[in-house]
């Protein structure tokens, strides 16, 4: 071989493993998705992710790039990372909130993976069913699972039904955008039956925060759409549970001769008030250690709450419950308690530039595929924020569905624009260098 043909030769090497390993990457992104919402794969999902952590600075150093690409929600991500990592140091148990850190790193890593390696459009698309289908697996399996008796036999996958609830709230608006913005009835009506699926599996959790969530992601989804159909489905579905309330109450007195409104006995739904007395007493108590600690918080991690405060001796009225090792069932609060009012009001600023950027793309993308994901994540986003005001959830795998699914809608910014450049993309020619600036913007 001829001594100028060398580095020609070489480079030719180097692309082909860049491309190689370029496929490996993608193939256990989707294994690692994949096994997100089923518990009993947790052990392939951790593994797969140090696979992750091996192979992705490898393709760095070997490609000679980087996988961040410009996101319209760069700046708060990395500020609000950036504000936690310094409140590490001023936690009661530094360790474990240095270990709740690399939790968040990891989140952010795999939600740029995502919008870097699924960037071509057969693989954002692949992407999205495998999405869907999972949601329809844990959905039927929830629903199978539905115990008139046991309110929390409704758990699917997840470890409680509390989870379920979550998930379901996050990704069911999916399947009611699709069915909205399909031209193929066909597939309206399917998608349409999809959405009949998760609606049910979520009310079968008995939720009422999921409810609240659910009936909030119904007229954001009308006020979005503005078509007459959306704004039915979503009177409707209020007017037929109201009327199902005021059917099934009924007045009674107790023993004392004082009256109260009950419904029925045994209508699945939870009526008893004893867990929002709790909630009450936990936010309470969690508004007054913030004030003790609103600059740096007491640690981030949501096992810093019990570890801080779980052993102090705690006086518990009749009728209530113990609060010091519950959590603050509260995002905004949690977030207040754990990281400073800071870190609270940097985590709105990242929720609030991603629900006004979601919503400018709806409007703006014209691909139906595309209007359908984008309006998905939108009303996902505001129903998990609402169902995050009841349960602080937004943690392990459910977090990790959180980032994927912003960086599916993401990836599906501007795609009528990109569908002619995307052969450009693929290319690693086209990918960002180590050093450089970053050429691809959302």
């Amino acid at each position: 071989m001829k001594a100028e043909r060398i580095p020609a030769f070489l480079a030719s090497m180097g692309t082909s493993h860049a491309r190689t390993l370029d496929l490996i990457i993608r193939g256990l992104l989707y294994v690692y998705i994949l096994s997100l919402p089923f518990q009993r794969l947790l052990v392939v999902e951790r593994n797969t992710f140090l696979v992750l952590l091996f192979l992705l600075p490898l393709w760095c150093v070997i490609c000679r790039r980087h996988f961040f690409v410009n996101t319209p929600i760069d700046l708060p991500v990395i500020v609000f990372v950036a504000w936690v990592a310094f409140t590490v140091p001023f936690s009661a148990h530094p360790a474990y909130s240095l270990k709740e850190l690399g939790k968040l790193l990891q989140q952010v890593v795999i939600f740029y993976a995502v919008v870097y390696f699924f960037r071509e459009r057969s693989a954002r698309i692949s992407l999205t069913y495998l999405l869907l289908g999972s949601a329809l697996v844990v959905s039927a399996f929830g629903i199978s699972q539905f115990d008139w008796h046991d309110g929390q036999a409704t758990r699917s996958f997840f470890p409680a039904e509390v989870w379920l609830t979550t998930y379901l709230v996050l990704m069911g608006p999916f399947f009611m955008a699709l069915a909205y913005t399909q031209n193929n009835a066909r597939l309206g009506w399917l998608y349409a039956c999809a959405s009949i699926l998760t609606t049910t599996c979520l009310l079968m959790t008995r939720s009422r925060a999921g409810l609240l969530a659910f009936f909030i992601e119904l007229w954001v989804m009308a006020w979005l759409l503005k078509r007459r159909s959306a704004f039915m489905i979503a009177g409707g579905a209020t007017a037929f549970i109201l009327a199902g309330a005021l059917f099934l109450m009924r007045v009674e007195t107790d023993p004392n001769g004082s009256t109260r409104i009950a419904l029925q006995d045994g209508t699945p739904v939870r009526t008893d008030v004893a867990s929002v007395i709790h909630r009450f007493d936990i936010w309470a108590f969690s508004l007054s250690k913030i004030q003790e600690h609103w600059l740096v918080g007491i640690g981030y991690g949501k096992d810093n709450y019990k570890l801080v405060y779980g052993d102090e001796p705690e006086e518990v009225l009749p009728g209530h419950h113990p609060v010091k090792a519950a959590g603050a069932h509260n995002i905004l609060l949690a977030l207040a308690l754990h990281v400073g009012v800071v870190g609270m009001v940097l985590y709105l600023w990242l929720v609030v530039r991603l629900i006004r950027r979601l919503v400018q793309e709806f409007y703006r993308t014209e691909d139906m595929t595309a209007r359908a994901v984008v309006l998905g994540t939108t009303v996902g986003v505001i129903g998990l924020s609402v169902r995050l005001m009841f349960d602080q959830m937004f943690v392990g795998t459910l977090a990790v569905q959180f980032w994927v699914v912003v960086a599916v809608a993401v990836l599906h910014f501007h795609s009528h624009h990109r569908a002619d450049r995307e052969g450009e993309m693929a290319t690693f020619s086209r990918a960002p260098t180590l050093g450089s600036t970053l050429p691809t913007s959302f």
